[in-house]
């Protein structure tokens, strides 16, 4: 049975985690496309164009190390799109390169003389692993329910969101590199997708875990003003918002001070000197300082975005609080047991003392008091509970409170165990969902009909709320739809399981009390 727990997790992680580096696609045909940057040679398959390895900004290497990207500038003759670009540097193996800024597109060979919705999905990974051509992110089966599919790789790590005082001097901005690499991507959107079939006045950009931060970021971003008008957040929120740790959501101060000890860590200073021989130290020299962190998982060590007053306000929390934010429909959500897949197997109450230390601050002792471990609530059981009320359910009610001011908000709480993972005892974890949505990897014996009958509900929900702006089937009355709006007067969420049904926001009062004590650290 032991064995069977590691198969099943095993080969989750290598479906999560994996990145794909450009095999040969059988049963493709090649097709040629006219885009306003150039001509594409991509293929088409089941119905679907794809087109992978797009460049949507220049290599951010040299001197646009550590600055914002720069647009990508027409290319002569024919591009050759069947093969997914690098990834930024991450640990393990794959497509390395610090030249990563690529974007891949999915759209229907069948379709109107209508522009279609575009979906454009932000991968996770803690702001340090992941990328757009991960299996679990191929968006065909999305593609054939008629919509224009764009998937993205971002710098991350250090590279990504290193918060340099000289490049702040330099630029106005900094520490928040990747989170420019998407901006840059959605405006590529808006200039180029009409070419493959998509709508740019009808975007919805979505992303699970730290790509749920990102899209929370850019609903708060005057750079991201206009550039969708819906979103969706899949398990993540403003980190300013969440239990990430003390060392990871800092001011804009702060964050020069820990960019700082970066910088002497290798004999320099951040100034314009040190700054142009960061630029030119080989990525590996780079990549081998890490700053010391007591974190434990999923708190990721390392560089995170920061609120600098040009990607994002200052006071971010408060911008959301004020309701000062870009007005746009929203999808979000949780899974029951998000915190289950980073507990360590041997978890005592010492790890779930230093997790809640770490995570509250000052405000520790009152969350450990609420929240003991007893005859009913161990170790592990304490810091699911924590994991997913703290970070990745946090900062999801403040966005919903605020966004159902002007638009439609639809909540939900996944709440189906993976097949394949079943036998791990890890219940709903975090990113199981993605499965379900993207109808993808779900071909195992393990599968059975229910299961596939839930995913083929949630991916509809999905296509429905990109279409429409709405989850529920077209033509549906209010009263005789399933997924009710969001009111926060009455918080209620849709509980996705077996017989999926709306009821109150589970566990309501902690989440309350979780926010109030994360709200007061700011």
């Amino acid at each position: 049975m032991e064995d069977n727990k590691l198969t099943g997790l095993n080969r989750w992680l290598s479906d999560f985690l994996t990145p794909v580096s450009a095999p040969q696609w059988p049963e493709e045909t090649p097709h040629e496309i006219d885009s306003p940057v150039g001509k594409l040679r991509g293929s088409l398959s089941d119905g679907v164009f794809i087109y992978r390895g797009i460049p949507y900004a220049q290599p951010p290497v040299g001197t646009r190390r550590f600055a914002p990207p720069a647009p990508i500038q027409p290319w002569e003759g024919i591009r050759d799109a069947t093969q997914f670009g690098p990834m930024s540097h991450q640990g393990g193996e794959g497509n390395f390169s610090e030249d990563c800024l690529y974007l891949n597109i999915w759209s229907p060979e069948a379709s109107s003389v209508d522009a279609l919705p575009v979906y454009v999905f932000i991968h996770g990974g803690g702001y340090m692993l992941g990328s757009g051509s991960q299996p679990l992110y191929e968006g065909k089966h999305l593609a054939q329910q008629g919509i224009v599919v764009v998937t993205l790789n971002y710098r991350l790590g250090t590279l990504g969101f290193l918060p340099s005082a000289a490049a702040y001097e330099e630029h106005g901005t900094t520490g928040n590199w990747g989170l420019l690499d998407i901006v840059a991507a959605l405006k590529w959107v808006q200039e180029n997708i009409r070419a493959f079939g998509g709508d740019p006045s009808h975007v919805t950009v979505g992303g699970e875990s730290a790509g749920s931060y990102a899209v929370s970021t850019l609903i708060v971003s005057p750079l991201a003003r206009g550039l969708f008008d819906q979103a969706i957040m899949q398990s993540g929120s403003l980190p300013n918002a969440t239990a990430v740790a003390p060392e990871n959501v800092l001011s804009l101060e702060q964050a020069h001070d820990k960019a700082s000890s970066f910088f002497d860590k290798l004999g320099l200073k951040d100034d314009a000197n040190g700054l142009a021989a960061l630029r030119e130290l080989p990525v590996s020299k780079l990549l081998a300082v890490s700053a010391q962190s007591t974190l434990q998982p999923p708190q990721v060590a390392g560089f995170w975005p920061v609120p600098d007053g040009h990607v994002y306000h200052v006071d971010p929390i408060q911008t959301v609080a004020k309701g000062e934010i870009n007005p746009v429909r929203l999808l979000a959500g949780y899974n029951t047991d998000e915190g289950s897949l980073f507990i360590p197997p041997d978890a005592t109450e010492r790890h779930y003392v230093s997790l809640i230390e770490s995570a509250f601050g000052d405000n520790a002792a009152e969350v450990l008091q609420r929240f003991p471990i007893n005859m009913e609530y161990s170790a592990a059981a304490r810091m699911n509970q924590l994991i997913t009320l703290g970070l990745l359910r946090s900062g999801l009610y403040l966005y919903a409170d605020a966004l159902a001011r002007h638009r439609e908000v639809y909540v939900y709480h996944f709440d189906y165990v993976d097949p394949d993972i079943a036998a791990t005892g890890l219940g709903v974890i975090h990113g199981s969902e993605l499965k379900f949505i993207f109808n993808n990897l779900i071909d195992s014996d393990a599968w059975n009909e229910e299961a596939k009958r839930i995913a083929v509900k949630m991916q509809a929900a999905w296509i429905n709320f990109i279409k429409y702006g709405n989850p529920n089937p077209p033509n549906v009355p209010p009263e005789n739809q399933l997924w009710q709006k969001y009111d926060p007067a009455s918080p209620q969420e849709l509980h996705i399981t077996e017989e999926s049904k709306m009821q109150p926001v589970f566990d309501w009062d902690n989440v309350v009390f979780i926010n109030q004590r994360l709200h007061s650290q700011q």
